[in-house]
């Protein structure tokens, strides 16, 4: 019996969390994201987990670990703040590998101007150990402009055996942050400004005070080009 204990917990320390201490640290469940942006991406995520909303469990529950007779015990977050916290950072982080700013937000409705906002809602997320883990999750995410209209959202859910609590927490999140009308609605390019139009000097104006109107121009390219305008002055 108590090795049978022993390898429970070695097994649950190989999930990825502390086996003692039962914490498991979702800030870690980054994932590699196909969106590019030049504007920032605020980032909110919302516990609508019914037992947390009922207050039956702690915000910062992430499941349960069976003992030796299937008592169970409560699996917490790493960092003591509540899993929504933590899974927010997660997404800032992967927003980060991606070299787009990820302020966090505090609105549900809508985003600061120019920006957008990038929501996650949790309606279920959490782990259950035994002799092995099952891991269940539910959750939706949306992006909205600063009007609070609704430009895309994707909703994806899940219940099976893992191996480990960080990659599966990864692999969920990825799938609706990954989804095409998450990328296309976070996505932008940054804007091209028009190239400048060659300067045009009248044909009355000297050789040399063209020349000299065509050094002061800074942009290379453009100087180059405006050069052939002064073949015409006399």
């Amino acid at each position: 019996m108590l090795l049978r204990a022993i390898l429970m917990l070695c097994a649950f320390s190989a999930l990825g969390g502390c086996a003692f201490g039962q914490k498991v640290d979702y800030r870690e469940s980054t994932t590699y994201l196909s969106a590019r942006s030049d504007i920032p991406i605020e980032v909110n995520v919302i516990d609508e987990r019914p037992y947390v909303v009922s207050g039956s469990k702690n915000p910062t529950y992430v499941g349960t670990l069976r003992a030796l007779y299937y008592n169970p015990f409560n699996v917490n977050t790493l960092t003591g703040d509540p899993l929504s916290f933590d899974l927010k950072e997660a997404i800032r982080r992967s927003l980060a590998k991606s070299s787009i700013a990820a302020p966090a937000a505090y609105s549900t409705t809508n985003a600061n101007p120019g920006q957008k906002l990038l929501m996650l809602k949790l309606r279920e997320w959490k782990s259950d150990t035994y002799m092995r883990t099952r891991f269940d999750y539910d959750i939706t995410a949306s992006v909205l402009d600063e009007n609070g209209k609704e430009l895309a959202t994707k909703s994806t859910k899940g219940s099976g055996a893992i191996k480990n609590f960080l990659t599966a927490g990864s692999d969920a999140l990825s799938v609706v942050l990954n989804s095409d009308e998450i990328v296309a609605a976070i996505s932008s390019t940054p804007k091209q400004e028009a190239p400048a139009a060659p300067v045009a000097f009248k044909s009355t104006t000297s050789y040399d005070d063209c020349m000299r109107r065509i050094a002061k121009i800074t942009d290379p390219a453009l100087r180059v080009s405006s050069m052939s305008m002064c073949d015409t002055a006399k």
